[in-house]
């Protein structure tokens, strides 16, 4: 670095010139020039790795959920979102997967429903089958040859009985469709006049068994006519057991809580172990050649269960082989001291699996 002055003295001039070496200066700036450089390098690089691991750990669960989703609309429903964090993501991923819990109960429903329903059909279609080939066999032999008087009879009282039986089938179809409407009305019942009065009925039918009755007064909420339905199946069901002291109890008693249990006992065949949690199934029978041989259509114990899950009751079955069966429900007891002077209404709206509450229509919801 090179400094000029000058100066005039006594008319002339005087030229000073200052020279220094800066060389030094420029050393110390590239020197701090390639500090500041690897300086930058290094904040950028440990910058770029603190951003990339915050990055994949802000998305992870994102891609996670973005996966999950992809499998459950692939087909794999019963897939979950496994993240674990308490902030908007976490909340966002436990309420994906209870969306997901729900549509799986959902579908799983479904396919329950549709496996019922293809049952009831296949059953259906081979209750109906059974008798008509039958009956068509037996019309078609009548129709093209001359029989004896013997062979006639035996052919006519085939016809007859299993006629008879897809008779008794239809009605028993007929009730199911109404039971299936989803909408009953319900009343107080005299239960104990209800009971006395299918008893009655019923001992006009039974040949060779006999009803004995042990029943409590009580006014109960339900459907005169289903309930009706019930017992009616469940003491035929119990003829069919053939007791061997050729009796049939119906009891009838309050229990705590406002409920009356009915039950409906025999000393007959009992029902094995294993078939105990079927018999309500649609179509099923333990012994089809015995059931068959009297008429049953594997659908008795179905319409109960139907009918007593809209009155929100449940049967109950204990039986032992070769020892006998006690079939048991319970309704509602109508514990109100006006009920001897006014009978109350109720309407049963179908809520979910046939469950359903009560509204008083002239009060307030019971």
């Amino acid at each position: 670095m090179i400094y000029t002055s000058h100066w005039t003295i006594n008319n002339k001039i005087l030229y000073i010139i200052n020279a220094y070496n800066v060389e030094n200066i420029y050393e110390e700036k590239n020197r701090q020039t390639k500090e500041i450089l690897i300086t930058d390098i290094i904040i950028l690089t440990i910058s770029t790795i603190v951003i990339s691991i915050f990055s994949i750990l802000l998305t992870k669960p994102i891609n996670n959920l973005n996966k999950t989703t992809k499998k459950i609309a692939s087909g794999q429903i019963n897939e979950r979102a496994k993240i674990k964090s308490t902030d908007e993501i976490g909340e966002l991923a436990q309420s994906f997967n209870k969306m997901a819990d729900e549509i799986e109960n959902k579908i799983k429903q479904l396919n329950e429903q549709v496996k019922q329903k293809n049952d009831f059909i296949t059953g259906f279609t081979h209750e109906l089958k059974t008798p008509m080939t039958a009956i068509m066999g037996y019309a078609d032999m009548l129709r093209l040859k001359k029989c004896d008087e013997e062979l006639t009879k035996k052919a006519l009282n085939y016809i007859y009985t299993e006629t008879k039986r897809l008779e008794n089938l239809s009605f028993k179809l007929m009730e199911l469709m109404s039971v299936a409407d989803g909408q009953i009305e319900m009343n107080d019942i005299e239960i104990d006049k209800l009971i006395e009065k299918i008893a009655k009925e019923e001992r006009n039918i039974l040949s060779h068994n006999k009803i004995e009755l042990n029943v409590e007064k009580a006014l109960v909420i339900g459907d005169g006519e289903l309930l009706e339905t019930v017992i009616r199946n469940l003491i035929e069901n119990a003829n069919k057991a053939e007791p061997k002291d050729n009796k049939i109890i119906i009891k009838g008693e309050k229990i705590a809580e406002d409920k009356y249990k009915i039950s409906i006992m025999d000393k007959g065949k009992g029902i094995p172990k294993e078939h105990i949690n079927r018999v309500t199934e649609d179509f099923y029978m333990v012994d089809k050649s015995r059931n068959k041989e009297q008429g049953g259509s594997g659908i008795g114990l179905s319409l109960v269960k139907k009918i007593l899950n809209y009155h929100n009751s449940e049967l109950e079955i204990q039986s032992q082989e070769n020892v006998g069966t006690v079939v048991s429900f319970k309704l509602k007891e109508v514990k109100n001291s006006e009920t001897n002077k006014k009978k109350h209404n109720y309407i049963c709206v179908n809520l979910h699996n046939y469950n359903c509450i009560l509204y008083n229509t002239t009060n307030t919801i019971k």
